[in-house]
């Protein structure tokens, strides 16, 4: 018998009417997604003007997209201290560390733009960097502790929603900014306004986040907690857990592949808008897929089906994105891409969580978000390899191949109601 099942029966058992729920925790879930945005805008400041920087910090542009891939790569090493640690802390220190990372050396950037000092920006984006994952692993912890059953998803959507309402800002205020009063002072303001920005949502975050609410709001949040490593390891003994992972490492990283690197697929021009608008509608579907199916998920009380339709939608809309070169079509596709793909994320997070409770929803969300990155690392790297070349439609040809692998796995997936009735 896994640890899980020593509380199954009890959360069958349970509805929400047994639980309250307090009006602070839109308050709570206001900050966190502050908190969310604000990593992003630090993450992808410089992502949108790459030429310029370089030429602003006299280096290459392979210095520059280094500031943006140092979040991928120190996301695999910290994310399962992060988890360690907000286990340990709970939600408001453990999670608060992040978020004081991302605030002081988000500001303290501004410094190294004074000078023109690229290793000091260097080490300021690793340190933020390494306050990434405690902010991002909390969402379904954010859920699971302060909001009802029938709220859950929805709370780590409109979480997903924030960062992605942070990378969209990051995409399109950079070349506005720069494009209208000069690189040097547009650079400036930029990294004045998005250090100012992360300073004052640290400081929202210490005063206005409590740790938990005087009483739980559902059945799992009023259950004991397993620590990390033993709970990580109970994980995997359960199927639908190993074949979310699967899916995760497929799925989301082919989505965060694809995302990074728009330009080199479809053979941009470095002044090219297409891939801005690409996307930011990727990202503005996304915003709502996110925020409609996670609401859709909860009122119906099914994962697997938006898991299915979400990987689904791969198979069918990938081979258009690459193969139809339509700009408008592409525009169409790419929100619709957006719109299914994303929506992965919250109802995945929230379902991981909800199977393997009674362990930390931090361990869980932490495993699904770091095997994401990894398989977008590994991805973004056949890409790179095939830029320049005529391969590049090999890539999609496999990538369409994986979402119909994930697609196949997800019908042997059980639906929440074999974990709680409903």
């Amino acid at each position: 018998m896994d640890v899980n099942s020593k509380v199954v029966d009890d959360i069958d058992k349970a509805v929400d009417s047994e639980y309250k729920s307090y009006r602070y925790r839109w308050i709570v879930l206001i900050v966190f997604m502050l908190a969310g945005a604000a990593t992003q805008l630090v993450w992808v400041t410089y992502g949108t003007i790459i030429d310029e920087t370089a030429g602003f910090f006299g280096v290459g542009d392979l210095e520059i997209l280094l500031l943006a891939l140092i979040f991928m790569v120190a996301y695999i090493p910290v994310n399962f201290l992060a988890c360690w640690i907000i286990d340990k802390l709970g939600l408001k220190w453990g999670v608060g560390i992040g978020v004081i990372l991302n605030g002081v050396f988000g500001f303290l950037r501004v410094f190294a733009v004074m000078i023109k000092n690229y290793p000091m920006l260097l080490t300021f984006q690793i340190f933020a960097a390494i306050g990434q994952p405690f902010v991002l692993n909390a969402f379904t912890k954010v859920a699971a502790v302060w909001f009802p059953e029938s709220e859950k998803a929805l709370a780590s959507g409109l979480g997903t929603m924030s960062m992605l309402i942070g990378v969209l800002l990051a995409f399109l205020i950079p070349p506005f900014v720069v494009n209208n009063i000069g690189v040097d002072a547009g650079i400036s303001w930029m990294t004045w306004s998005f250090g100012i920005a992360s300073v004052v949502v640290m400081v929202l975050y210490l005063v206005l986040i409590r740790n938990k609410p005087p009483t739980p709001p559902n059945a799992f949040a009023d259950k004991t907690k397993a620590l990390a490593l033993k709970g990580t390891r109970s994980m995997f003994k359960k199927r639908d857990f190993t074949i979310l992972f699967v899916i995760f490492l497929l799925g989301f990283g082919a989505f965060n592949a694809i995302s990074a690197v728009i330009d080199i697929i479809f053979g941009y021009a470095p002044t090219a808008t297409e891939p801005g608008v690409i996307g930011s509608l990727i990202i503005g579907g996304g915003i709502i897929g996110a925020v409609g199916l996670s609401a859709l998920s909860d009122y119906f009380r099914k994962r697997k089906i938006f898991i299915i339709i979400s990987m689904a939608s791969g198979i069918v809309l990938l081979p258009i994105f690459f193969f139809v070169d339509v700009t408008i079509v592409r525009y169409i596709t790419s929100f619709f891409a957006g719109f299914f793909l994303i929506s992965l994320l919250p109802i995945g997070l929230t379902y991981a969580a909800e199977i393997t409770h009674p362990l930390p929803e931090e361990t869980s969300n932490g495993l699904l978000m770091w095997i994401g990155q990894i398989g977008g690392i590994v991805l973004l790297g056949c890409i790179m390899l095939a830029d320049g070349t005529s391969y590049m439609f090999i890539n999609f040809i496999i990538l369409s191949a994986l979402f119909v692998v994930n697609t196949v796995i997800a019908f042997f997936m059980k639906d929440l109601s074999a974990y709680v009735k409903t």
